[in-house]
């Protein structure tokens, strides 16, 4: 690469989204490459008249520390495929740091972007001042929290009953309402999703899913945080309306509402444990203005283990951010490797019980 004269794809285009960073999008792959403010000044030479070498000889003259840092940044974006020159065949270890810096989670697509449906909703939405939206979405949300949460504390009366199993279409319904709840806080936002489905969160947990990657784009905090947290608003709509019925039906209704109430309980905790790529964590990393921390503490944990190259934007880290990016990444782990022994066992279980 130090001697072909580089260049940006034609249609990468140079944005600004969250708060207030530079990005790169490459309408080819859908793939959003952040960038810092030295690297936007880097982009102005990519003008297809400089080699690599000659334009690190230009940024970094002889400190062989800013040519170690402008060669990494002009190579990861090789890798990005942003540039004309075409991506390395990664090695063993960069196909191991590549895998880290992963969502972690096979997808069936089972729809595409929704927007001419979501969209007249969202233009009412709108036309609603922004606090007053807001303010009537967080009283709905805390009048089904409390409501819910009594009746769940309160099971005093119910049984288990026969047709348990009528709450698991409604909790489906549930979740196609929570995702459904996700797009339109996009599509609010003008940050339309790209695809929904169902997935295998870290490779076992069966999950649905509506795409946001576009959400890149939002530039404020809190807009990110709306969006990570709109289904398990949703949730909370659903958890009250139950826990109402499973205070006041009487007999199998009422029973079935208490098992709903339980998975729903259950569902909301999973969906908010910042462990897991949930939408708690998703909350938690937009409003610290955080950018794929999962992945990040997941390359950093792979550099220590097999001592490779990080990325050229995780090359200047201070001593705390990497024990942050070493104690979250490794509760990350346990906590995923704990899960999927229980969820295998109960499998294991289910499976064993119907052959006795």
């Amino acid at each position: 690469m130090n001697a072909v004269p580089l260049r940006l794809r034609p249609g990468v285009e140079v944005i600004t989204g969250i708060d207030d960073r530079p990005l790169l999008f490459n309408p080819a792959t859908g793939r959003y490459v952040a960038l810092t403010r030295a690297g936007v000044r880097v982009l102005d030479l990519l003008d297809g008249s400089r080699t690599g070498a000659v334009i690190t000889a230009g940024l970094a003259g002889e400190r062989e520390d800013l040519r170690e840092r402008v060669d990494a940044f002009l190579a990861d974006l090789r890798q990005a495929g942003v540039l004309t020159v075409e991506p390395r065949e990664p090695d063993r270890r960069a196909r191991i740091l590549s895998f880290s810096l992963r969502e972690h989670m096979p997808r069936l697509r089972l729809t595409g972007r929704v927007e001419h449906v979501l969209e007249p909703v969202a233009a009412v939405l709108r036309r609603v001042p922004a606090r007053a939206l807001t303010g009537a979405v967080l009283a709905v949300v805390l009048a089904g929290l409390l409501t819910g949460g009594y009746a769940l504390t309160h099971p005093a009366g119910h049984g288990y009953p026969a047709l348990w199993w009528v709450a698991l279409p409604i909790l489906v319904v549930q979740i196609i309402c929570h995702e459904t709840a996700h797009a339109l806080a996009c599509q609010y936002l003008r940050a339309p999703i790209r695809e929904a489905g169902v997935g295998l969160m870290l490779y076992f947990m069966p999950v649905a899913y509506v795409d946001r990657t576009d959400a890149y784009r939002i530039r404020s905090r809190g807009g990110r945080v709306m969006i990570a947290l709109a289904g398990p608003f949703s949730d909370q709509l659903w958890f009250g309306v139950t826990g109402v019925i499973a205070l006041t039906a009487p007999g199998q209704a009422g029973d079935i509402a208490y098992v709903l109430l339980v998975l729903q309980g259950m569902l909301t905790l999973v969906n908010l444990n910042p462990l897991l790529p949930s939408d708690g964590y998703h909350a938690v990393t937009a409003a610290v203005g955080a950018v794929n921390l999962r992945g990040r503490a997941f390359a950093y944990l792979t550099h220590v283990v097999l001592r490779g190259p990080l990325p050229s934007g995780m090359r200047a880290l201070g001593a705390w951010r990497k024990a942050g990016y070493l104690l979250f990444g490794g509760l990350c782990l346990a906590y995923a490797a704990g899960l999927a022994v229980l969820v295998l066992n109960n499998l294991w279980t289910m499976i064993g019980g119907f052959f006795r």
